[in-house]
């Protein structure tokens, strides 16, 4: 199994990659850019230039480490930046990541065939959830009723008194 180093500084994108690269793929997190002698053991990097950028963890000296790696790298970034590497396996991502072109630039990173998702997953069915609110009952449409949070959370529970 293949071992996919993920250097991201916030948790929940972190446990978010690895979610979408399991069960595929072993990842191991890292808030900050390791040293180089730290990597030896990873056959990929993803890197999330971007959140890095926010976090002010993308520092000239991280970039001159980076520069020394000889491991595929898959660089996130959320426009045209000129502090992309240039490098061999390197594979582009635009923010906001899906998980099938992550799946798909880690394959391509790796030399592997794209790993196929079954017809049916993650990706298809939060696409349907997202396009409408709709509920299938019978061969009728019906439109599905939304709670509006604030109606839930302003109205306070009445209480018996004792």
């Amino acid at each position: 199994m293949n071992t996919v180093l993920v250097i991201q500084p916030h948790k929940m994108l972190q446990h978010a990659i690895a979610l979408s690269l399991f069960p595929q793929y072993q990842t191991r997190m890292t808030p900050v850019i390791p040293e180089s002698g730290e990597i030896k053991d990873v056959d990929a990097v993803i890197i999330d230039a971007a959140s890095l950028r926010e976090t002010h963890g993308l520092t000239a000296q991280a970039m001159v480490s980076l520069r020394g790696w000889n491991v595929p790298m898959i660089w996130i970034d959320s426009g045209d930046s000129s502090l992309v590497p240039t490098r061999e396996k390197l594979v582009v991502i635009k923010r906001p990541i899906e998980r099938q072109s992550l799946q798909k630039a880690v394959a391509e990173c790796l030399g592997e065939a794209a790993k196929t998702i079954r017809e049916g997953s993650a990706p298809a069915r939060d696409q349907e959830e997202r396009s409408t609110a709709h509920a299938m009952v019978g061969e009728k449409i019906v439109k599905a009723e939304v709670i509006e949070l604030l109606d839930v959370v302003q109205e306070a529970p009445k209480r018996k008194k004792i």
